[in-house]
């Protein structure tokens, strides 16, 4: 059974989760600038739970941004560690993926053919945005590149996407918003981190930590389309 230990800690929130076979092992907590203190006691006690040491593990799943820069760097150092002790492949995700991924987990009657917009604050008038729909096996994919946007910027491509919901950091980025719109303020989760990680490592996505680098997106302006709305 294939092993994938998932380690999030791009965001407020911090959460690791152990996928073996078809079970799943996890720890959650929000307790924000406690990561440190934190993610290694979560790691052992999911690796606990699951009777596993470092060297069973396939692969390891970790978010590479955007988020927090202290945040990124806390989860990417343990991964880089845990991957050089013992020789393990690690598959990068983005965090505003997993954002999209653990909504649709916890609001499985959510509209399943629409795209959802994920938005992180990035200070200074800026936001982390993204959009999503779900693939035929309920994995989240990208429909726009990632992209650092300001406040007006933002709010246009929220006027061209049309999205089904608006989620993440919504409601700091809303101060108003036109009546009906979904949103919902949500950060990501290790669980479904391990679940987009396990869908790439089939598709042969495990690189060496070497080849993974944080995405920060700090001085991007413009945003893109790379793949139509609404197609799958």
């Amino acid at each position: 059974m294939t092993a994938i230990l998932a380690i999030e800690t791009s965001t407020p929130a911090c959460s690791v989760s152990l996928a073996v076979g078809q079970k799943v092992f996890s720890r959650c907590c929000f307790e924000p600038r406690s990561h440190t203190r934190l993610i290694m006691q979560m790691i052992d006690a999911v690796l606990s739970d699951a009777e596993l040491s470092v060297s069973d593990l396939d692969a390891l799943a970790v978010t590479v941004g955007p988020g927090s820069f202290t945040g990124l760097r806390i989860g990417f150092s343990v991964a880089q560690g845990l991957a050089f002790s013992s020789d393990i492949p690690v598959i990068p995700v983005s965090t505003l993926q997993v954002i999209a991924q653990t909504y649709w987990r916890k609001n499985p009657l959510a509209a399943s053919s629409e795209a959802v917009m994920t938005v992180l604050d990035a200070r200074m008038g800026e936001f982390n945005c993204g959009a999503y729909q779900r693939d035929s096996l309920g994995q989240s994919y990208s429909v726009i590149d990632d992209q650092l946007l300001s406040r007006e910027d933002a709010l246009n491509l929220y006027a061209q996407l049309q999205p089904s919901a608006v989620i993440g950091e919504a409601s700091q980025f809303f101060e108003a918003i036109e009546n009906g719109q979904v949103m919902q303020d949500i950060y990501p989760e290790a669980e479904d981190l391990g679940a987009l990680a396990n869908g790439l490592y089939k598709m042969g996505a495990a690189t060496a930590i070497e080849q993974v680098e944080l995405v920060y997106l700090r001085g991007t302006d413009a945003w893109k389309k790379h793949t139509r709305v609404g197609t799958t």
